[in-house]
């Protein structure tokens, strides 16, 4: 069974770059979705859905991790 990012988890992750990627809300439909395929291969390798903001790209200066909510997977 593939589980996957819906619109929920779509716009957790908008807001969670909004609020800590240098980029802020410059990120298109397209490149969200990008993102949540990073979520679906952790899934894949039996981890939680997270996806990660690298120290250089994160506007706290520290590398940050977020884990999409069961509400945003199907």
């Amino acid at each position: 069974m593939n589980t996957t990012v819906n619109e929920h988890g779509l716009n957790e992750i908008m807001e969670f770059l909004a609020n800590n990627h240098k980029s802020g809300k410059l990120f298109t439909r397209d490149m969200l979705r990008a993102w949540a395929s990073e979520a679906e291969f952790q899934l894949s390798e039996g981890n939680q859905a997270t996806i990660e903001i690298s120290a250089r790209s994160s506007v706290h200066g520290y590398t940050q991790e977020y884990r999409i909510s069961d509400d945003g997977l199907e």
